[in-house]
């Protein structure tokens, strides 16, 4: 059986490092695998403890900020409410360092 999921937002897929940010907390670093305009869903969080509610700050390699809210976390994951919606130009930015990053990557190992 499968379940029909209708979104507001269109998710893309990245796979970009971050730095996740909270006051009084040590920053920790993970992999932004889901970008939308009102949230993000970050992988390989570690051990820290994350419960929703928590104000957080997600920080890339371009010095954006995203200031967010935890929804949910889990086994190394958060999903995170951004406190304002990204623009067109900020999604976009986004997505193209996400795409610069993974062409570096395919040129690390060569084919």
């Amino acid at each position: 059986m499968s379940v029909l999921t209708i979104r507001t937002y269109k998710r893309y897929a990245t796979r970009l490092p971050v730095e996740l940010r909270r006051e009084g907390r040590k920053t920790a670093t993970g992999l932004l695998i889901e970008l939308s305009p009102q949230g993000a869903r970050i992988s390989n969080l570690g051990r820290g403890k994350y419960e929703a509610g928590d104000k957080v700050v997600i920080a890339t390699a371009t010095d954006m900020e995203l200031e967010g809210t935890v929804r949910w976390a889990h086994d190394g994951l958060a999903g995170i409410r951004l406190d304002r919606s990204l623009h067109l130009p900020e999604m976009r930015d986004l997505l193209e360092l996400n795409r610069r990053e993974q062409a570096d990557d395919s040129l690390c190992y060569g084919t």
